[in-house]
């Protein structure tokens, strides 16, 4: 076969993880429109029965569970009227400083979450890409399902040392024994027959890509038939969001989605520090500084020592760059020197190219790591600098350690 049959053999076979994506963005667009992020978020927050400790815990489990799915700054979108509302109701009982550890549990969790999934993070499609450049052993096996075997372990320890970052070292002394009752936010509590109908196709897409990725698992032929059946999933599930009318809707509404849906309000505040962060970056590119940094963490690698420190080694220096860096441009420096350095100390490059992408997602100390870190940080007035820094060092910390000894751990035995 000639190159250009191999490349389109090689194209065929990644359609599924192209439409795996695509679809992602979909699910994002239809939580956004129904406003089932919103529902979700008053529900989970009502049960958390008013106390500090537990909101601050609700409040970093909704967002770890909803950026598994949606973008980490649609996620912060959604908690930040309810974050005001809180901070507000514990100012009034006298527990004021509120402002930062709410910040920070929003921040926490939609960074949490998006090691959650394969489509938690725009640093998983370069993971891939980079794993199919490099041509690493056993990047085959990674599936939607597969996944979910060690993330969604690692998601529950990254939220509890979070909320014990939170509640132990951030919570206000005056706020522990104070309780705000959360109205709903809305209409109603009850969820429209437009939610119930979106929640439908959620859990639609989820069931799919599970079972497709059991199918790989289970039968080999199902390799070839998976592109055609993907598609033919695909075209369903564009179907029900843009053309079949959804149940409950209003005359004239229509479907779930219309192409106007696919644009998101950001606000001003917000945008203004999203847009000092763009400037940033981009004045440290042009200075050459995010190279030289990424070249100085690389040598971290070089010299003889064990598998396990090169590992933690290399996820700290991660994620203390995505903290000044963009991410994107991060991970696709430490792809290659990940790779190179396993190869140079006899390891298998799978386990650490995927540590590096899960580390990128965890930047939780200054609100320029992310635009989602400015987005919070720019909204919540009242917020500390100082107090963010020194809670995101804590976590930074801890999470490093969390990530080498558990991906070093698990992720051989599962690839």
């Amino acid at each position: 076969m000639d190159a250009s049959g191999d490349f389109a053999a090689y194209a065929w076979s990644r359609v599924p993880l192209v439409l795996l994506f695509a679809g992602g963005y979909l699910v994002y667009q239809l939580m956004a429109a129904t406003r089932l992020t919103d529902a979700f978020v008053t529900w989970a927050l009502r049960r958390s029965g008013g106390r500090a400790p537990a909101i601050l815990l609700y409040v970093i489990g909704v967002a770890a569970i909803l950026s598994s799915f949606i973008p980490n700054a649609v996620t912060v979108l959604a908690l930040l009227p309810v974050l005001k509302r809180l901070d507000e109701g514990f100012a009034r009982q006298g527990a004021g400083g509120m402002s930062t550890v709410l910040m920070c549990s929003a921040i926490y969790g939609a960074a949490i979450g998006g090691t959650g999934s394969m489509i938690g993070s725009p640093a998983n499609a370069v993971l891939f890409g980079a794993l199919d450049i490099f041509n690493v052993p056993g990047r085959q096996g990674i599936t939607f399902f597969s996944w979910f075997l060690w993330s969604v372990p690692l998601v529950v320890m990254l939220v509890a040392a979070a909320w014990g970052v939170v509640a132990v070292l951030g919570l206000p002394t005056g706020a522990r024994r104070v309780v705000v009752r959360l109205a709903c936010v809305g209409e109603e509590c009850a969820a429209t027959d437009r939610q119930r109908y979106g929640g439908i196709l959620f859990w639609l897409y989820m069931g799919f890509w599970v079972l497709e990725s059991v199918a790989r698992e289970v039968w080999p032929w199902f390799a070839e038939a998976a592109p055609w059946v993907c598609l033919a999933f695909t075209v369903l599930f564009v179907y029900l969001l843009f053309v079949r009318p959804a149940p409950g809707s209003e005359a004239g509404q229509g479907p779930l989605l219309r192409p106007r849906d696919l644009l998101t309000a950001v606000p001003r505040r917000g945008l203004l520090f999203i847009l000092i962060l763009t400037a940033l970056f981009a004045a440290v590119r042009w200075l050459g500084w995010d190279r030289w940094l990424v070249v100085a963490a690389g040598r971290l690698a070089v010299g003889d020592m064990p598998g396990e420190l090169i590992f933690l080694l290399m996820v700290l220096a991660v994620i203390f760059l995505t903290e000044v860096l963009s991410n994107t441009a991060v991970v696709a420096a430490f792809f290659a020197i990940a790779h190179f350095a396993a190869s140079a100390h006899g390891l298998d490059p799978l386990p650490l190219m995927l540590g590096v992408s899960v580390a990128s997602t965890c930047a939780f100390m200054t609100p320029i790591a992310s635009p989602t870190n400015a987005l919070a940080f720019g909204e919540m007035r009242g917020a500390s600098l100082w107090g963010m820094l020194g809670l995101g060092l804590v976590l930074n910390l801890v999470a490093a350690v969390i990530l080498a000894g558990w991906l070093g751990w698990v992720l051989p035995l599962i690839y």
